[in-house]
């Protein structure tokens, strides 16, 4: 087929102007379209066939596109490609299925979260609806804790505020006060840094041996229907009568006889060498006096009346990292919580206990320090124990003499005699204490309180171990005792039981038994240099050190008479 011809007719020159004549302008483009363009505009494309509409254009190639050629938006319409649809009223039916909205999910939880706000609203103008009376009580207990936080001079700090200690900070220890107070004309020897004490070992010591006819006292048959207390099944804590004894070692009659019968030349109390031998985990103050009599040697506490000494006393919290105040007002003092673990501990050691049932006796029934007319038992059985430590660097033994003492007693499997240390642990109020609460968790996690106990209560467990370790006991049971309300602190109830065996408790406490016999050997040479005379080891309130003085005569004048009778006694035998 062949092509149309096009033939353009001629233009004539304009020679008055730009442009084609008048003449011929409206003959030869007469219904052709023409865009008008002035002389700033630029020149447009020719043809469009992309479209602004039809494909999207990256930001560059629009930004060249108007810089060459202007927008494409300003352009004119002129030369634009329309098609004309013969079908215009042609429509395609959708058969399909309908897609869900996307926007239903979204008005659901935006509904659902209207309804919680409104909820959360209604709670909190509950809150602040309060009484008024109810108000003006909690202003006046915050005031009156404010008012008592001046007091102690909590402003002293320039970044002091009526809120306490801020979190996570540990008491430095400057509150605290010396079990003692050293006095001027006392002569410092030795000061003794716990790093150093915690390297110390002294590997290969014994069990110990009893001595022979020194075994004193009745003890009664453990109790086993107490291990079948648990949470869900507690009891109360009953007060039951009975003595406590805590004879000191120069006041003890069987240590005199067995000083004077030359049966060791070092003498102490259980309670005293587990003091001295787990030092190195103490944070409070103690302090124990040191007898260099002769050749021997005597480990002492000062008499201080009751059971306030230091070396008796049974800490609460004291290696927590926010331990109770000294002088805290109320109940959770650091006093009253020692003297509320006293009473736990002895009367939940003799409500363990088959009371009205036979007793083991041992061969002296009678306790030699029981005071003559006492209507009150004791209940505890003591055995006098021999332990060798070694020679010292003169070549001479060291024989430590130790009373020990022992609860209860119980039938083993092939129907032996085994001996029991009962002990105690206290819940006071878990929110204060920073432990966990034994009501919810003791059943289920009891590894879980026993480790918060361990960590509040490092240098306490590491005594009660020793303790019993040096007794030679066969089994040491923990009883879980808890205030009935975390505000009252007379009434108790037992939630639970716990028995392990001295040595697998030591490795599960992590206790070095040779590093605390290290440290017992350190203390006994450093006494055993030192020329006859009174002596003191007295642990820093603030400081992990312990320091050694020497005492003038007539230092702490109620042990003179014991010591001029130790004195004599000595002399005798040598």
């Amino acid at each position: 087929m062949a092509l149309p011809k096009i033939q353009i007719d001629s233009i004539a020159k304009n020679n008055g102007g730009w442009g084609p004549t008048g003449a011929t302008k409206s003959e030869l483009f007469e219904d052709m379209p023409f865009q008008q363009f002035n002389k700033c505009d630029r020149i447009g494309r020719v043809a469009d066939w992309l479209g602004v509409d039809r494909f999207k254009r990256s930001d560059g190639r629009d930004r060249y596109n108007e810089r060459m050629y202007g927008s494409s938006a300003n352009a004119g319409a002129q030369f634009d490609y329309v098609h004309e649809n013969d079908e215009q009223h042609f429509q395609l039916v959708d058969s399909s299925k309908p897609a869900s909205s996307n926007q239903e999910p979204y008005r659901r939880n935006f509904q659902f979260r209207k309804i919680m706000h409104a909820n959360l609203e209604r709670q909190e103008n509950a809150k602040f609806a309060q009484n008024q009376k109810i108000k003006r009580s909690i202003a006046k207990e915050q005031m009156r804790a404010f008012k008592l936080w001046q007091r102690r001079g909590g402003a002293r700090g320039a970044n002091a505020r009526p809120g306490g200690r801020r979190w996570n900070d540990r008491i430095t220890g400057k509150s605290r006060q010396a079990s003692v107070q050293v006095h001027p004309e006392w002569k410092l020897f030795e000061r003794m840094d716990f790093s150093r004490l915690s390297k110390l070992s002294l590997p290969g010591i014994d069990g110990g041996q009893d001595i022979e006819g020194q075994r004193y006292g009745t003890l009664h048959y453990y109790d086993k229907n107490i291990d079948r207390v648990s949470v869900k099944n507690p009891i109360n804590l009953q007060i039951c009568g009975g003595s406590f004894c805590n004879v000191t070692t120069t006041d003890d009659p069987i240590m005199q006889k067995l000083a004077h019968q030359d049966a060791g030349n070092v003498f102490a109390t259980d309670v005293i060498l587990a003091t001295l031998m787990s030092s190195t985990r103490s944070v409070y103050s103690w302090d124990i006096i040191a007898h260099r009599i002769g050749d021997k040697l005597f480990f002492d506490k000062r008499d201080t009346g009751g059971f306030s000494n230091p070396v008796d006393a049974l800490t609460v919290s004291e290696t927590s990292i926010d331990p109770p105040a000294f002088d805290a007002p109320g109940i959770n003092n650091a006093r009253d919580l020692a003297t509320e673990a006293l009473y736990i501990n002895q009367n939940f050691r003799r409500q363990a206990l088959k009371r009205n049932e036979d007793c083991f006796k041992f061969e002296n029934e009678t306790v030699p320090f029981d005071e003559e007319g006492s209507t009150t038992d004791i209940e505890t059985a003591f055995k006098y124990r021999r332990f060798n430590l070694g020679n010292d660097k003169d070549g001479n033994a060291i024989r430590l003499v130790c009373r020990t003492e022992h609860d209860a007693v119980i039938q083993g499997v092939n129907g032996e005699t085994q001996f029991v240390t009962i002990k105690a642990f206290n819940e006071w109020d878990s929110q204060q204490a920073g432990g966990v609460e034994w009501r919810s968790k003791l059943d289920s996690q009891k590894g879980a309180v026993l480790a918060t106990e361990l960590k509040n209560n490092s240098c306490k467990l590491s005594k009660w171990t020793l303790q019993a370790f040096l007794a030679g006991s066969d089994h040491l049971k923990f009883g879980y005792v808890s205030r009935a309300s975390p505000r009252n602190s007379a009434q108790h109830v037992i939630l639970g039981t716990q028995q392990y065996r001295p040595a697998e408790f030591a490795t599960n406490i992590a206790l070095n038994i040779d590093n605390c016999w290290g440290i017992l050997r350190c203390m006994i040479d450093v006494c055993m240099q030192k020329p006859p005379g009174k002596y003191l080891f007295l642990k820093d309130p603030t400081s992990q050190v312990i320091s050694l003085y020497g005492l003038p005569e007539g230092t702490f004048d109620s042990s003179e008479d014991d010591d001029s009778d130790l004195s004599d006694e000595s002399d005798g035998a040598e």
